[in-house]
């Protein structure tokens, strides 16, 4: 991380010499509003909270020494927000990008304490591994040059939680509710990390009033003192008592081993006050506190506040959240957020929206997406200079599209190269060799990733990694010679494939992609799957994948995809077998109504040229661990004709299988074939077709010496068999059996 010249802090006032020092301001503070005599250097009034920021002596001012000051050579300070035991905040601009975030600043002093400094930047490296809406992000860290230390975070305008109360006093269950519900949303992320918050209070919670909805919105932040599980591995930085008296929980309080229930009793505390306005206990000392907290009976809402209007299943909810031995709360943080809504519901209020940022806010905001693509466009460029030179250098000639082709086998990588948003930005790959990429998901735009690479003639297999809780959609565009109107010829992109046939955290692939000689692309994008319109906005950053293609190698016919649609539907030689991958086992009849828009890849459609009076068969061989759902096209189409939603499937598993095949509306004679049970995608069939009359079963005899050369005698034997069922009498069936 590049150091700052000039450090954030204890700069000397613009209007005071350098070599002197401004004597302190010792007089006292009073708020401007309410004329409070204030202890301390508070953010907020205590009494009508009113925005204190900045208004002591001794702290820096909105309009002080650190004003437009640039921090990291990127960061210019705005204002100031708040300050905290470890250090102050400030709202700030990231320069280079024009948005704005929040920075930490930890002062030197401090940071001369290993443990603090310790403490410090292990906040970013937790809270950096958390993206739920209702966390507040970390982007960015480092040390500066006289020893200070910052941390970059998301900016949330807006107050905390610890304001609210004061400056309005306690709320409705229902509203209550929703905070806590949103709360153990962001909380059920960290504690399936290894994250213990152990510091929840109302100070550590923001609220966004969302404009459209006039709803609050909540971002949890300070996860700084959070404790990594044991499981991890990981412990304090220090051993020194961590929390804040009116919310822990009784096995914090007696220094024992701590599980994710601790954090909920911390919630059941706040949801207390919440309502009444009151913390749960109160005491003349801290410790005092502390003592009633392990032994003192839970308060009852009305006992603090006779006029409370809450509901017996909200005292009961506090009860259990509360208790004092952690086996009788619940499970975890989804199990006690579940039980709000239902509250929620029952009082007739709507559940939680764990939406991200308002979108009127978000564009001026930094987000974790910004700041990742950002740092991938600067790798990029840095990667790219010593390239640049030395096209330059080797030649003046045409730029653009020639040049990228040119350099296909130079720049040709095993990483994606942000940015890759367009062709002429698209990252090289090579066949055969998996790339290694990152996705990200917003509520606005997601990301997208474009890769080239040029190809031979042929089938090729293509396969796109999941990704956890997000839909990895994958397109493949051909570059092709057109005619123009006015004569002249050119280029274009066309696709050749949309491939979504999963949803959230599947694999895709695809087998025997039929593709011409020259360039291709795939682009890689999140999206919301058909089954999911409306689906939960998520917010994920740089999530690694994997991408690889690769030419098929394969004797004989074998199948060439796209071939998903009747109007794409793979002719069968008579005179050949046909060597097919299977797809992923889907309900297309769910699923192709949601989707009318681009076809399913996994479904194989095959046609049979035939003289309309001629019976028509074909020979399946499944994999040899799996099955297939075989139809008849115009067993398919009567059947969606009538509206049935039982189809004449045929599942054909273990021995080959004949399927007839009657001629459809248009007079073709087509056959669709699914992966059934237990068949992974990408497993290989064989199919056949055979016809009455001389050398009708030339295609089947080749599948018979095929079988023989991947000696499965059983199988070739059971073909014989089945074949002789359907074609008695034939002057081929001999011929079968010899080969």
């Amino acid at each position: 991380m590049a150091a700052a010249k000039e450090t954030a802090v204890d700069r000397p006032h613009p209007h005071v010499a350098a070599d002197e020092t401004p004597a302190p301001d010792t007089s006292p503070v009073h708020c401007p509003a309410c004329a409070k005599q204030l202890d301390g250097e508070p953010n907020y009034c205590p009494a009508c909270g009113a925005d204190m920021r900045g208004l002591s002596g001794t702290s820096d001012t909105l309009d002080g020494p650190i004003k437009e000051q640039l921090i990291d050579n990127r960061y210019r300070v705005l204002e100031k927000l708040g300050e905290g035991g470890m250090g102050t905040v400030y709202k700030v601009e990231h320069v280079r990008m024009g948005k704005l975030a929040a920075l930490k600043l930890m002062r030197p002093d401090h940071a001369v304490d290993k443990a603090l400094k310790g403490r410090f930047l292990q906040e970013a490296r937790v809270v950096a591994r958390l993206s739920h809406p209702n966390t507040v992000q970390v982007f960015d860290s480092g040390e500066l040059e006289d020893g200070g230390l910052f941390i970059a975070m998301e900016y949330v305008p807006g107050k905390d939680l610890a304001w609210q109360l004061k400056a309005h006093g306690p709320m409705g269950e229902g509203q209550a509710a929703s905070i806590g519900a949103q709360l153990l949303a962001s909380l059920q992320e960290a504690h399936e990390a290894g994250i213990i918050h152990r510091d929840l209070k109302p100070a550590n919670v923001m609220l966004v009033r969302r404009r459209k909805s006039g709803e609050d919105q909540v971002k949890l932040l300070d996860f700084g003192i959070a404790k990594l599980q044991e499981a991890e591995g990981r412990k304090s930085t220090t051993g020194d008592f961590i929390g804040t008296p009116a919310y822990m929980s009784p096995e914090q309080i007696r220094g024992d081993s701590l599980d994710p229930r601790s954090d909920l009793y911390s919630v059941g505390c706040l949801l207390f006050e919440l309502v009444t306005g009151r913390q749960p206990f109160d005491g003349p000392t801290p410790i005092s506190i502390l003592t009633q907290h392990y032994e003192a009976p839970i308060p009852r809402v009305t006992d603090v506040k006779a006029d409370a209007n809450i509901s017996p299943a909200f005292q009961a909810l506090l009860d259990r959240a509360m208790a004092k031995r952690a086996a009788d709360r619940w499970p975890d943080a989804e199990a006690m957020r579940v039980a709000l809504e239902h509250l929620q519901k029952s009082l007739g209020s709507k559940p939680a929206e764990y939406t991200p940022m308002p979108a009127e806010l978000s564009d001026k905001m930094l987000s974790r997406e910004d700041f990742d693509q950002f740092e991938r466009r600067l790798r990029f460029r840095r990667a790219l200079s010593p390239i640049i030179a030395l096209v330059v250098l080797a030649s003046t000639g045409a730029l653009g599209w020639r040049w990228l082709k040119t350099t296909t086998q130079v720049v040709a990588s095993s990483a994606e190269l942000e940015p890759n948003d367009r062709v002429e930005q698209a990252t090289r790959i090579a066949l055969g060799l998996p790339v290694q990429g990152a996705i990200g998901a917003s509520t606005t735009d997601g990301d997208r990733d474009l890769y080239g690479t040029t190809v031979a003639a042929g089938p090729h297999r293509v396969t796109l990694s999941g990704v956890p809780d997000l839909n990895l959609t994958l397109e493949v565009l051909q570059l092709e010679r057109v005619q123009r109107d006015d004569g002249s010829g050119g280029e274009k992109l066309v696709r050749k494939l949309f491939l979504d046939d999963l949803s959230l955290g599947e694999a895709e692939r695809v087998d025997g992609l039929q593709l011409a000689a020259g360039e291709v692309f795939f682009r890689v994008e999140e999206k919301a799957f058909c089954t999911e319109p409306n689906r939960p906005s998520r917010e994920k950053s740089l999530v690694p994948y994997t991408l690889a293609v690769e030419p098929l190698a394969v004797e004989g016919v074998s199948e060439i995809e796209p071939n998903d649609t009747t109007s794409t539907a793979q002719a069968l030689p008579l005179t050949r077998a046909v060597t097919a991958w299977a797809g992923s086992k889907l309900d297309l009849e769910e699923l192709s109504p949601r989707r009318p828009d681009a076809p399913f890849s996994s479904p194989d459609w095959y046609r049979v040229e035939s003289p309309p009076d001629a019976t028509v068969m074909v020979a399946l061989v499944p994999p040899e661990r799996g099955s297939l759902q075989v139809i008849d096209g115009a067993a398919l189409e009567n059947a969606q004709r009538r509206g049935s939603k039982t189809l004449p499937l045929v599942t054909v598993k273990g021995a080959p299988a004949w399927i007839e095949l009657k001629p459809m509306a248009d007079g073709q004679r087509r056959l669709r074939v699914l992966a059934g049970d237990e068949t992974l995608p990408g497993a290989d069939y064989q199919l056949a077709a055979a016809m009455s009359g001389d050398n009708g079963l030339a295609a089947v005899i080749d599948l018979g010496r095929s079988l023989e050369a991947q000696s499965r005698l059983e199988t070739k034997r059971l073909l014989l068999e089945a074949t002789r069922k359907h074609f008695a009498g034939s002057a081929d069936l001999s011929r079968l059996g010899e080969n």
